[in-house]
C-alpha cells in the first residue's frame, strides 16, 4: 500500500510570500540642448534605483535606443515631495537623429525588484503652460509657507517662554519666596509674553486668509485650460497640501 502524506506533514511546507507589486511613478521633466532631464522610483521598493531606456520612435515606426541612465540623483523636490531618500532623478546626454522630433523621445524605466516597466513622455504642450503659469505663484505660495513655519517656530518659543514664566511664577509664590516688586516683574513679563504670541497668530491667521483667496483665483483662472490638461489634479493636490499645512499650522500656533 503506497505512503499517505499527513495533514501535518502537509502544513510544513512553508508558502512563499508573493512579492509587493511595483508601483513606478516619473517624468521626464524636459529635453534641452541635447540632454535630457527627469525622475523615477518605484513606491513599493524606495531604495531602488530604477534604469532608464531612453527612446525615440523613427518615422518609419521602428524604436530606437538612443541612450541610458540610472535614477540615482538627488533632488531637493524629490526630497520635498516625500519620494524616498530623494536620489530618483536622472541625467543623460542624448544624440537624436536626424529628422526626429525631440518631443517624441520617452523613458523607459524598469524596476530591479520586480522587473515592471513603465513608459514616461514628455509633458503636453498644455501641461507645460499650466507649469510656466502656476511656477511664479507656487514661488510666493512655497515663500510664504516658509515664512509662516519660521512663525510657528518663534510662537513655539514664545509658548515655552511662557510656560517657564508661569512656572517659576507658581513655584515661587507656592515657596513664599516672590516679593512684591518680583511678582510684578513676572507679571509684566507674561503679558508681554502673552501679546506677542496674539500678535504672530493673528498675523498667521492674515497671511493663511490670503492664501486661500490666491488659490481660488488660480481656480478661476485655468478652468479654460484644465478641460484638456491635468489641471485639476495639480490644483487638487496643491489646495489639499497647502490645507493640510495650514490647518497644521493654525493648530500648532493655537494649541501647543
Amino acid at each position: 500500500m503506497p505512503d499517505v502524506a499527513t495533514p501535518d506533514t502537509l502544513s510544513s511546507t512553508p508558502v512563499a510570500a508573493e512579492p509587493a507589486a511595483s508601483v513606478i511613478e516619473g517624468r521626464v521633466d524636459a529635453v534641452q540642448a541635447g540632454r535630457i532631464y527627469g525622475w523615477a522610483w518605484d513606491r513599493s521598493y524606495p531604495t531602488d534605483r530604477l534604469t532608464v531606456e531612453l527612446r525615440a520612435e523613427l518615422p518609419d515606426g521602428r524604436s530606437v535606443v538612443l541612450g541610458r541612465a540610472l535614477a540615482d540623483r538627488p533632488r531637493e523636490d524629490l526630497v520635498g515631495g516625500n519620494f524616498g531618500d530623494g536620489h530618483h532623478a536622472f541625467e543623460a546626454d542624448l544624440e537624436i537623429p536626424a529628422g526626429l522630433d525631440p518631443t517624441r523621445v520617452v523613458a523607459v524605466a524598469a524596476a530591479p525588484s520586480t522587473g515592471t516597466i513603465a513608459t514616461f513622455a514628455q509633458p503636453s504642450a498644455e501641461e507645460k503652460l499650466l507649469e510656466r503659469t502656476l511656477a511664479p505663484h507656487l514661488v510666493r505660495i512655497g515663500a510664504g509657507l516658509d515664512a509662516a513655519r519660521r512663525d510657528h517656530q518663534q510662537i513655539a518659543a514664545g509658548q515655552q517662554g511662557i510656560a517657564r514664566l508661569l512656572r517659576e511664577t507658581q513655584e515661587r509664590i507656592a515657596a513664599g519666596q516672590a516679593g512684591t516688586g518680583a511678582a510684578a516683574a513676572q507679571q509684566a513679563a507674561l503679558s508681554d509674553a502673552l501679546h506677542s504670541l496674539q500678535e504672530r497668530v493673528a498675523g498667521l491667521e492674515v497671511f493663511l486668509v490670503r492664501m486661500d483667496t490666491t488659490l481660488r483665483g488660480f481656480d478661476d483662472a485655468l478652468k479654460v485650460k484644465s478641460a484638456k490638461s491635468h489641471a485639476p489634479t495639480i490644483i487638487a493636490a496643491l489646495a489639499s497640501a497647502v490645507g493640510a499645512f495650514a490647518a497644521t499650522v493654525i493648530g500648532l500656533a493655537i494649541f501647543g
